[in-house]
């Protein structure tokens, strides 16, 4: 939900994630942050051979010595159709409501120094009447899902491909402390994509994916793999033994890090690890040392299972 509010019920009938990350503690205060989603589809007619998708996500996030933090709710409606056996597209938007906050008392000011040293009892001289305000946010989004879910993997040779794009903010978010109207959050636009690859006769699957992300003069890049192997398939009837995979990838963030991820599959529910490895000029201070994040989630139904495509 966080890339594409079109993304809320789409491959999944109900799906719920909770993920926390640290970073930059090798070099300042370390940047937290902590985000909680969840998002379903309903049916309301199967011979329309559609479907509205509904989500919810809130995230938490605390940055430096002045604990800069942002608190967001985020509403996520999509509309899916079923355009063949094989694709689906989907449209979403995204409201948003949110708080942004400070802690002045950590930072110094240039009027605060005197002969060359720190004096706390010195005026600032800044404008620092408030420490917080709220906003409002929105977004908007497609994604387009092709192939057939791997189910039961005996041959492993289907492919997957999943595409979309968003756009967020709209310059809508003010990002001033003092209340200037001209300070307006740059619109963000997002383009991802990935594909499900699998090994004929094996229990591997390829995962490459790409991201792309441009906003105002900040640009991220992300491209890379994911390397799944099935563990154990499952019983298909009686249920007892449950499907087990492990995952393991590799991207790299242009100009900035390497990023190593793992994750546990079993039946429903996932495990994830990710720790990216600084390699631009600041790694000169963070001896490449970036950061970590843990990531938890359900989905149903079973992504291993026949037959596991949501209900659309």
């Amino acid at each position: 939900l966080m890339v594409n509010p079109a993304n809320a019920g789409f491959n999944y009938n109900l799906r719920a994630s909770l993920n926390y990350r640290e970073q930059w503690k090798s070099v300042a205060t370390p940047f937290t942050t902590s985000a909680f989603s969840f998002d379903m589809n309903t049916i309301k007619d199967q011979r329309k051979r559609a479907s509205l998708g509904i989500g919810f996500q809130f995230l938490n996030d605390k940055a430096g010595d002045a604990k800069m933090g942002m608190t967001q709710g985020n509403l996520n409606i999509s509309s899916a159709i079923k355009l063949d056996n094989l694709s689906k597209l989907s449209f979403g938007i995204m409201a948003g409501f949110g708080q942004r906050s400070i802690d002045y008392s950590n930072l110094r000011w240039e009027n605060q120094y005197a002969s060359g040293a720190y004096n706390s009892n010195l005026v600032s001289g800044e404008n620092l009447n408030s420490n917080s305000f709220t906003y409002l946010d929105a977004g908007a989004g497609f994604a387009w899902s092709y192939g057939k879910d791997q189910g039961y993997i005996t041959q492993n040779n289907g492919v997957k491909v999943n595409f979309g794009a968003s756009v967020y903010h709209f310059g809508l978010p003010s990002t001033s402390f003092i209340g200037a109207s001209s300070e307006k959050m740059n619109t963000k636009i997002i383009a991802h994509g990935n594909m499900e690859l699998g090994k004929t006769n094996t229990n591997l699957t390829f995962i490459p994916e790409v991201y792309f992300l441009q906003q105002g003069a900040q640009r991220e890049i992300l491209v890379g793999n994911v390397f799944r192997y099935l563990i154990n398939e499952g019983s298909k009837y009686t249920g007892f033994v449950k499907t087990t995979a492990i995952s393991l990838g590799l991207n790299y963030r242009l100009k900035d890090a390497l990023i190593t991820s793992i994750q546990l599959d079993y039946a429903n529910y996932s495990l994830g690890f990710s720790y990216d490895f600084n390699l631009s000029s600041l790694s000169t201070t963070s001896n490449s040392r970036g950061g970590f994040e843990f990531s938890l989630r359900f989905v149903t139904p079973n992504p291993f299972a026949q037959g596991s495509r949501a209900r659309i």
